[in-house]
Protein backbone atom coordinates (compact mmCIF):
# COMPACT_ATOMS: atom_id res chain seq x y z
CA UNK A 1 0.00 0.00 0.00
CA UNK A 2 1.27 3.26 -1.30
CA UNK A 3 2.00 6.20 1.61
CA UNK A 4 1.84 9.94 1.44
CA UNK A 5 5.11 11.52 1.47
CA UNK A 6 4.50 15.74 1.76
CA UNK A 7 6.67 18.44 0.16
CA UNK A 8 6.62 21.89 1.02
CA UNK A 9 6.76 24.81 -0.82
CA UNK A 10 10.42 26.83 -0.73
CA UNK A 11 10.11 28.28 2.62
CA UNK A 12 11.74 31.11 4.94
CA UNK A 13 9.75 31.67 7.80
CA UNK A 14 7.40 28.68 9.57
CA UNK A 15 4.72 31.74 10.03
CA UNK A 16 1.41 30.99 8.09
CA UNK A 17 2.52 27.59 6.75
CA UNK A 18 3.22 26.67 10.60
CA UNK A 19 -0.56 26.88 11.04
CA UNK A 20 -1.57 24.83 7.60
CA UNK A 21 0.65 22.46 8.21
CA UNK A 22 -1.07 22.03 11.95
CA UNK A 23 -4.35 21.82 9.78
CA UNK A 24 -3.43 19.17 7.25
CA UNK A 25 -1.35 16.88 9.95
CA UNK A 26 -4.72 17.17 12.16
CA UNK A 27 -6.50 14.99 9.33
CA UNK A 28 -3.35 13.15 7.99
CA UNK A 29 -0.57 11.15 8.69
CA UNK A 30 1.95 10.78 6.20
CA UNK A 31 5.20 8.97 6.21
CA UNK A 32 7.55 11.86 6.23
CA UNK A 33 7.40 15.42 5.06
CA UNK A 34 10.46 17.15 2.82
CA UNK A 35 11.35 20.34 3.99
CA UNK A 36 11.88 22.92 1.10
CA UNK A 37 14.33 25.97 2.05
CA UNK A 38 13.63 29.44 -0.10
CA UNK A 39 16.84 29.73 -2.60
CA UNK A 40 18.93 32.86 -0.46
CA UNK A 41 17.88 31.29 3.01
CA UNK A 42 20.22 32.56 5.67
CA UNK A 43 21.79 29.64 7.82
CA UNK A 44 19.92 31.54 10.71
CA UNK A 45 16.71 31.70 8.75
CA UNK A 46 16.51 27.76 8.19
CA UNK A 47 17.49 26.66 11.47
CA UNK A 48 14.70 29.21 13.41
CA UNK A 49 12.55 27.28 10.28
CA UNK A 50 13.56 23.82 10.87
CA UNK A 51 13.24 24.24 14.80
CA UNK A 52 10.00 25.39 14.20
CA UNK A 53 9.28 22.73 12.12
CA UNK A 54 10.74 19.95 13.30
CA UNK A 55 8.63 19.36 16.52
CA UNK A 56 5.53 19.10 14.97
CA UNK A 57 6.32 16.63 12.29
CA UNK A 58 8.65 14.07 14.94
CA UNK A 59 6.29 14.20 17.56
CA UNK A 60 3.61 13.07 15.49
CA UNK A 61 5.73 10.55 14.46
CA UNK A 62 6.70 11.47 10.97
CA UNK A 63 9.85 11.59 9.07
CA UNK A 64 11.44 15.30 9.08
CA UNK A 65 13.57 15.28 5.50
CA UNK A 66 15.14 18.50 4.71
CA UNK A 67 16.35 18.90 0.91
CA UNK A 68 20.04 19.30 -0.02
CA UNK A 69 21.65 20.40 2.97
CA UNK A 70 23.23 17.55 4.45
CA UNK A 71 25.49 19.00 7.14
CA UNK A 72 21.98 21.38 8.15
CA UNK A 73 20.27 18.05 8.27
CA UNK A 74 22.15 16.49 10.85
CA UNK A 75 23.35 19.85 13.26
CA UNK A 76 19.20 20.11 13.40
CA UNK A 77 18.49 17.06 14.05
CA UNK A 78 16.23 15.69 10.89
CA UNK A 79 15.64 12.41 10.33
CA UNK A 80 17.69 12.66 6.86
CA UNK A 81 18.02 14.75 3.94
CA UNK A 82 16.56 14.64 0.06
CA UNK A 83 19.22 15.58 -2.59
CA UNK A 84 16.98 16.65 -5.30
CA UNK A 85 17.87 16.55 -9.32
CA UNK A 86 19.49 20.24 -9.19
CA UNK A 87 21.92 18.89 -6.11
CA UNK A 88 25.61 18.70 -7.51
CA UNK A 89 27.37 20.17 -4.31
CA UNK A 90 28.57 16.21 -3.87
CA UNK A 91 27.91 12.87 -4.98
CA UNK A 92 25.54 10.57 -3.23
CA UNK A 93 28.29 8.62 -1.73
CA UNK A 94 29.94 11.71 -0.31
CA UNK A 95 26.82 12.90 0.90
CA UNK A 96 26.27 9.01 2.95
CA UNK A 97 29.71 9.37 4.18
CA UNK A 98 28.82 13.21 5.65
CA UNK A 99 25.92 11.95 7.19
CA UNK A 100 26.80 8.64 7.80
CA UNK A 101 24.27 5.77 8.93
CA UNK A 102 21.98 7.28 11.51
CA UNK A 103 20.31 9.71 8.44
CA UNK A 104 18.24 8.79 5.93
CA UNK A 105 19.51 9.53 2.50
CA UNK A 106 16.96 9.94 -0.62
CA UNK A 107 17.76 10.93 -4.01
CA UNK A 108 15.71 12.56 -7.19
CA UNK A 109 17.17 10.08 -10.02
CA UNK A 110 14.58 11.61 -12.35
CA UNK A 111 13.58 9.14 -14.20
CA UNK A 112 16.92 7.17 -15.26
CA UNK A 113 16.55 3.87 -14.42
CA UNK A 114 20.49 3.94 -14.23
CA UNK A 115 20.63 6.90 -11.59
CA UNK A 116 18.40 5.09 -9.52
CA UNK A 117 20.41 2.07 -9.83
CA UNK A 118 23.14 4.16 -9.08
CA UNK A 119 22.16 5.73 -6.01
CA UNK A 120 21.37 2.43 -4.57
CA UNK A 121 24.91 1.38 -4.95
CA UNK A 122 26.11 4.81 -3.82
CA UNK A 123 23.64 4.05 -0.27
CA UNK A 124 20.83 5.59 -1.02
CA UNK A 125 17.74 4.58 1.34
CA UNK A 126 15.08 5.84 -1.15
CA UNK A 127 15.00 6.40 -4.47
CA UNK A 128 12.55 9.28 -5.82
CA UNK A 129 11.35 9.03 -9.65
CA UNK A 130 9.98 12.80 -10.60
CA UNK A 131 9.06 13.67 -14.44
CA UNK A 132 11.02 16.63 -14.66
CA UNK A 133 10.58 20.49 -14.60
CA UNK A 134 7.82 19.88 -17.86
CA UNK A 135 6.17 17.45 -16.45
CA UNK A 136 4.52 16.28 -19.37
CA UNK A 137 2.03 13.70 -20.02
CA UNK A 138 4.94 11.48 -21.77
CA UNK A 139 7.55 12.06 -18.81
CA UNK A 140 4.70 11.12 -16.24
CA UNK A 141 3.69 7.79 -17.99
CA UNK A 142 7.45 7.02 -17.69
CA UNK A 143 8.07 7.86 -14.09
CA UNK A 144 4.70 5.35 -13.51
CA UNK A 145 5.97 2.83 -15.45
CA UNK A 146 9.39 2.95 -14.00
CA UNK A 147 7.93 3.44 -10.76
CA UNK A 148 5.83 0.10 -11.34
CA UNK A 149 8.77 -2.13 -12.29
CA UNK A 150 11.59 -0.76 -9.73
CA UNK A 151 9.07 -1.83 -6.75
CA UNK A 152 8.37 -4.98 -8.40
CA UNK A 153 12.03 -5.43 -8.71
CA UNK A 154 14.11 -3.69 -6.32
CA UNK A 155 14.06 -4.09 -2.61
CA UNK A 156 15.30 0.00 -2.04
CA UNK A 157 12.35 1.83 -1.46
CA UNK A 158 10.90 4.37 -3.81
CA UNK A 159 8.80 7.81 -3.93
CA UNK A 160 7.08 8.81 -7.28
CA UNK A 161 6.48 12.28 -7.62
CA UNK A 162 2.58 13.07 -8.45
CA UNK A 163 1.90 16.42 -10.61
CA UNK A 164 -1.80 15.56 -10.12
CA UNK A 165 -4.65 13.76 -8.20
CA UNK A 166 -5.21 11.72 -11.15
CA UNK A 167 -1.08 10.94 -11.39
CA UNK A 168 -1.67 9.79 -7.54
CA UNK A 169 -4.51 7.26 -8.17
CA UNK A 170 -2.27 5.53 -11.21
CA UNK A 171 0.61 5.73 -8.87
CA UNK A 172 -1.61 3.77 -6.09
CA UNK A 173 -2.17 1.46 -8.65
CA UNK A 174 1.31 0.87 -9.59
CA UNK A 175 2.37 -0.43 -6.14
CA UNK A 176 4.48 2.31 -5.46
CA UNK A 177 5.90 2.93 -1.84
CA UNK A 178 5.43 6.71 -1.60
CA UNK A 179 3.80 8.82 -3.40
CA UNK A 180 5.37 12.75 -2.98
CA UNK A 181 2.30 14.97 -4.36
CA UNK A 182 3.08 18.46 -5.45
CA UNK A 183 3.17 21.23 -3.15
CA UNK A 184 0.01 22.51 -4.34
CA UNK A 185 -1.66 19.37 -2.27
CA UNK A 186 -1.26 21.69 0.70
CA UNK A 187 -4.02 24.04 -0.81
CA UNK A 188 -6.62 21.60 -1.23
CA UNK A 189 -5.63 17.84 0.22
CA UNK A 190 -9.59 16.37 -0.23
CA UNK A 191 -8.89 15.10 -3.94
CA UNK A 192 -5.54 13.06 -3.22
CA UNK A 193 -7.28 10.07 -1.65
CA UNK A 194 -4.42 7.46 -1.60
Amino acid sequence: MSELYLVTPPLVRAGAFLLILEQRLASCQPAALLLRLAEGITPAAAQELIAAIRPVVQHKGIALMLENAPELAAQTDCDGVHLSHTFTTASVRDVRRQIGDELQLGVDVGSSRDAAMRAGEEGADYICFSPGPQGTAEATQTVQALAQWWCMMMELPAVAMAATPEDATALVGCDVDFIMPDAIWWDNPAPWVL
